[in-house]
């Protein structure tokens, strides 16, 4: 690495825009780290990245940018391994020396090319100094060689495989790249043609031309409105990653690894690992309230996972149109049924319902669907239950039946607190032989850990409370990434129990079921969606949710003898919509309710006093576990956000493209107003600065009169200078009328319109 300060080059706006692009370029071969790694803490890798590019821009002697930008790694390794603060004195100085000891150790590791020994933390000095490494050559290639395709194809083919051979997906990365790389070979095309006129003294200051900068934007939304516009064939090659899986890899089907896409999954034996988010909307419901829309729930813990075999029982029409009942909790007499409308999106390929709360029936005559591809007749369905697991499909034959659109009957999940608390009924015999199963191999500590929170409640409602609040009060955190896959002699609930205490739905819905069941209390493991975002209020009041991949979700059902199965959430950052009351409050609303005679002071505004209801929702978190409020990623990169954006863009181009005439306008009505030979000199001076920006500057060692001849040999006009004669008669002679002041503002005027024709 050379000296910096030598040979300085005065960069210019434009050298800048064109090295923060190439960091952002830099930034999109670190955002799928995590994805395919177990790497955490990327954001720092990032932040340093950016600190050491901007050390590197700068053009610091060596031994300036060396000493910080080991300070600056010593900083990131204290904030990923470290403890306390790091200006402390058990802060970064303790994370020095435990460098020094780490570096000794782990360069006798390299000397004796054990590499795969390397400690973690000496790997993460070594990423961190590769980011330095990396920023430098992006500014070598950038301002000595000029040439920038190779980093900007590497960038690309790298990407593509990740997203075609791991779970990452880089839509919107391949977007980035393409825009980002417009700009940056189109700039560097710029900086290259103003050197060639620096050659012949039209130009030695670079700038940024926004007649280049109008020209490009142009282009890239042309070929985005093209891209986007034009249709899109069908993959015309077959997935290459089985085929790579088997011929190089030496793997039957798809590889297994610890990241998978989020989303509605059939086979959930081996639960753990990571996930990415994929917002693909899944199906649209029109109801009068969001709730988590129940699938099915699987009864068999295997110590990885879950397993079920479901017996479906063929209903009978007039039962299946209105009349199932039972699979979940005692339906309720006082209780009016509700409706929802289902629409699958994009042909989602369910043969089973979704449904909130009680699924009671469903309207025959609302039921669109296809066979095989094709649109199917009514007549040929047959509907089957399974009590075990609440799960209620549709076939056709033999053949397989595609849900695309139907109307059901459900009743709302409400539980009186009271019975709960107050079991007068032993569990039935099916009951606890399915629903208490646990492996043989379930360590003990977990079983342990289950009595002691149960310990202090008498009865069952409390005792599940107690399990479902644990993980909330013990400072275990939803995560989705970096979420470890068990061993095959590692047990799923005692890892996350013991060792790791975070992960996502899953993670907290299985252990809430494993403890429940440790302590004989009948529970299962439940799937489905969460209520999803709400995209519209219709015209009769009910709403229509979206629910999308990311909104994929589970959850625990508890069975309460003389009630049912009610449905319990334990993953942190999500509410149980399902609703308890206490017959108590009840009756006091009933009491209430007949003193409408009463005068009551009247409220001027209801909303004063009503919190909103965003403030009981679940938060947005993500991957199977996104609910009805917060803001998900992708919002910001809505067609709506696009269009503003690019709107504003324009505007700043434009108000950059006319600053000239706006000075002009400003001092032309400024030197109408004090219209002396001191004004006149202020005008010269400031015409001086308009021509050094526009390009034409003033040459060191140049005269003003040699000046002024080139100027207006460039701009084909006398004016500069008899506006320079005028000057050194002001300048030197001290002495000038008014009347050459309204002559030689006409002279200004002209030379300003010259230089933007």
């Amino acid at each position: 690495m050379k000296q910096m300060s030598g040979g300085r080059q005065n960069y210019s706006v434009t050298h800048l825009f064109i090295y923060i692009l190439a960091m952002l370029l830099l930034w999109e071969w670190l955002r799928p780290i995590p994805t395919v790694t177990n790497t955490s803490f990327i954001s720092v890798f990032v932040m340093f990245a950016f600190f050491s590019g901007a050390l590197i821009y700068l053009r610091m002697p060596l031994k300036i940018i060396i000493p910080v930008i080991f300070a600056g790694s010593v900083f990131a390794l204290h904030y990923i391994f470290g403890e306390g603060q790091f200006f402390s004195s058990d802060g970064g100085w303790e994370t020095f020396k435990l460098f020094l000891s780490e570096a000794a150790y782990n360069l006798r590791l390299i000397f004796s090319w054990d590499l795969a020994a390397l400690t973690d933390f000496f790997r993460t000095f070594l990423l961190l100094l590769l980011m330095s490494l990396i920023c430098y050559l992006l500014y070598f290639w950038l301002f000595h060689t000029k040439k920038v395709f190779f980093f900007l194809l590497a960038t690309v083919i790298y990407i593509t495989v990740l997203d075609t051979f791991t779970p990452v997906d880089a839509s919107m990365a391949i977007i980035r790249i393409v825009v980002i790389g417009f700009f940056m070979l189109s700039l560097l095309h710029m900086l290259k043609i103003q050197e060639e006129e620096k050659a012949i003294g039209r130009s030695i200051k670079p700038h940024l031309s926004t007649a280049w900068m109008y020209t490009l934007i142009l282009m890239i939304l042309v070929a985005a409105a093209a891209g986007y516009a034009a249709p899109k064939y069908e993959p015309q090659w077959a997935d290459p990653v089985p085929s790579f899986n088997k011929y190089v890899l030496g793997q039957e089907g798809t590889a297994g690894g610890t990241m998978r896409r989020v989303g509605y999954g059939e086979n959930d034996e081996r639960l753990g690992g990571g996930f990415v988010q994929d917002h693909a909307t899944v199906f649209y419901a029109e109801a009068a309230e969001g709730s988590y829309w129940r699938g099915e729930s699987k009864n068999e813990y295997t110590g990885h996972g879950w397993r079920s075999d479901p017996e479906l029982e063929e209903l009978p029409l007039e039962v299946a149109a209105g009349g199932i009942s039972n699979l979940l909790f005692e339906i309720s007499e006082e209780e009016e049924q509700q409706t929802v409308t289902i629409e699958m999106e994009n042909e989602a390929g369910f043969s089973h319902f979704f449904y909130p709360g009680q699924m009671n029936g469903v309207h025959m005559n609302s039921i669109k669907h296809s066979v095989n591809g094709e649109s199917g007749n009514i007549e040929d369905l047959s509907f089957f239950s399974d009590g075990d697991t609440g799960k209620i499909a549709v076939r056709s034959g033999s053949d397989s039946v595609n849900l695309t659109e139907y109307m059901i009957l459900y009743e709302e999940a409400r539980f009186n607190i009271n019975d709960l608390m107050e079991l007068t009924e032993e569990d039935p015999g099916h009951i606890r032989d399915m629903y208490l199963q646990l492996p043989d191999t379930l360590p003990d500590r977990v079983t342990e850990l289950a009595e002691e929170i149960v310990a202090e409640h008498d009865n069952r409602y409390d005792q599940v409370k107690a399990v479902e609040s644990y993980f909330g009060a013990n400072g275990f955190r939803y995560e989705t990434s970096d979420v470890p896959v068990p061993g095959e002699d590692e047990d799923y609930v005692d890892q996350f129990l013991f060792e790791t205490q975070y992960g996502y739905c899953d993670n907290f819905s299985t252990s809430m079921t494993v403890m429940l069941r440790a302590v004989d209390i009948p529970a299962r493991w439940v799937k489905g969606y969460t209520e999803g975002e709400e995209v519209e209020t219709l015209e009769n009041g009910r709403k229509r949710y979206e629910i999308k991949n990311s909104n994929a979700h589970s959850w625990v059902e508890v069975y309460f003898p003389g009630t049912g199965w009610v449905p319990f959430e334990p993953t942190q950052g999500f509410s149980n919509n399902t609703e308890f009351y206490e017959e108590e409050e009840e009756s006091a609303a009933e009491e209430s309710a007949g003193t409408e005679d009463r005068d009551y002071p009247e409220m001027e505004n209801q909303d004063d006093f009503i919190p909103p209801m965003e403030d009981y929702e679940g938060s947005d978190f993500g991957g199977g576990d996104s609910s009805s409020s917060g803001i998900s990623n992708t919002e910001f990169f809505t067609m709506k956000s696009i269009i503003i954006s690019v709107a504003v863009l324009l505007l700043a181009m434009f108000m950059y493209r006319k600053q000239n005439l706006l000075v002009n306008f400003y001092f032309t009505a400024k030197y109408r107003l004090f219209g002396k030979g001191e004004t006149f000199a202020s005008a010269y001076e400031r015409l001086l600065w308009i021509l050094e920006n526009e390009g034409l500057p003033r040459a060191e060692g140049e005269t003003l009169r040699e000046y002024a001849i080139r100027v207006d040999r460039v701009l084909n006009s006398a004016a500069m200078a008899q506006m320079t004669a005028a000057y050194e008669r002001v300048y030197y002679g001290g002495k000038a009328n008014e009347a050459d002041w309204e002559e030689q503002r006409r002279h200004w005027e002209e030379l300003v319109k010259s230089l933007k024709s």
